[in-house]
């Protein structure tokens, strides 16, 4: 299930759902999965790394032990607690009419924060973190890094001249590429919006846009949603173009994923997803919460990630 449909459904909730849900479009695509207490097992596919074969009647097929596997996760809590002072009642204000204007703006922080945690978290810079894609991917086999844009990055300009057209053409027949990368074949990519606008400058007759339910624009490639990584709270590109490749300062990377509920790339939570609880008064402060428990846990499918380093415009 996606988040928003196993978080609660009371009008604060919804109202700081909504908010993270413009600003982490990611969660959209990515399926979450419950489980009791703190952390859990979760069978995944098995890697049988042996072909089929052809036997002669009346002798055996050699056999080869699918023994389960599991990936492991425990929940990492996420969110942040709000608080005004009591001292503004007696002045007057309406503290629950605050805090939900306080709720629908932190809600916004709440959703950056999340879209930089799914990509770029890493247990490794802290234990409270959950691994975002780039850090999980890191972990996959070599083959989930499609290094088809070269030791040093390849630039993609626009213009119709043969070195222009070549570029263009390797940039969209790796990203065709990296779609397939994905077991199933990615069922969404994530890019920055520089390299989205290159994409479809050079590739427009493969493109379309369809509107969500805020009323905001959903871009598509050759059928695959794709998904502005945006900015960090402070401002920054989540996905800025200054990764180093090889000798190349100005390269970024495109995230192919599929996430299916139990399988691929889903996340764990609680049965109550992202709660919000209530207003209470704690000493000289109203204070109201905001949590969200999950975890990243290993991918269900050694496939199910991939990424593309070295898009340089």
């Amino acid at each position: 299930m996606l988040l928003h449909e196993i978080s609660g459904s009371d009008e604060v909730t919804r109202l700081v759902m909504d908010e993270v849900r413009r600003n982490a479009p990611l969660l959209d695509q990515i399926q979450f999965f419950t489980e009791p207490g703190g952390a859990a097992n979760k069978r995944k596919d098995a890697a049988i790394n042996t072909a089929a074969e052809f036997r002669a009647l009346g002798s055996d097929f050699n056999k080869t032990e699918g023994a389960p596997a599991y990936a492991a996760y425990a929940l990492k809590v996420f969110g942040k607690t709000l608080k005004v002072d009591r001292a503004y009642e007696e002045r007057g204000s309406d503290i629950p009419s605050e805090f939900k204007r306080q709720l629908k703006a932190f809600a916004r922080t709440l959703g950056k924060n999340m879209q930089y945690y799914l990509l770029l978290g890493d247990v490794a810079v802290s234990a409270l973190q959950f691994n975002g894609m780039k850090k999980t991917i890191a972990g996959l086999a070599a083959s989930q890094t499609i290094a088809d844009m070269g030791v040093n990055g390849l630039q993609v300009v626009t213009g119709s001249d043969n070195a222009a057209r070549v570029a263009q053409q390797k940039f969209v027949e790796s990203l065709n590429n990296l779609i397939s990368a994905v077991d199933g074949g990615a069922s969404c990519l994530v890019m920055n919006s520089k390299v989205w606008s290159r994409l479809s400058t050079i590739a427009r007759d493969s493109v379309s846009t369809t509107t969500n339910e805020f009323g905001r624009k959903i871009f598509v490639y050759n059928d695959t949603p794709i998904v502005h990584a945006g900015y960090a709270y402070d401002g920054s590109d989540i996905l800025p173009q200054t990764e180093t490749r090889g000798t190349s300062t100005d390269c970024s990377s495109v995230y192919a994923l599929r996430s299916e509920e139990d399988a691929f790339w889903s996340l764990m939570t609680t049965k109550s997803g992202l709660k919000v609880y209530p207003m209470m008064q704690v000493g000289n402060f109203y204070e109201q919460t905001v949590e969200l428990q999950c975890d990243s846990g290993e991918p269900l499918n050694a496939r199910a990630l991939a990424v593309m380093p070295g898009v340089r415009l």
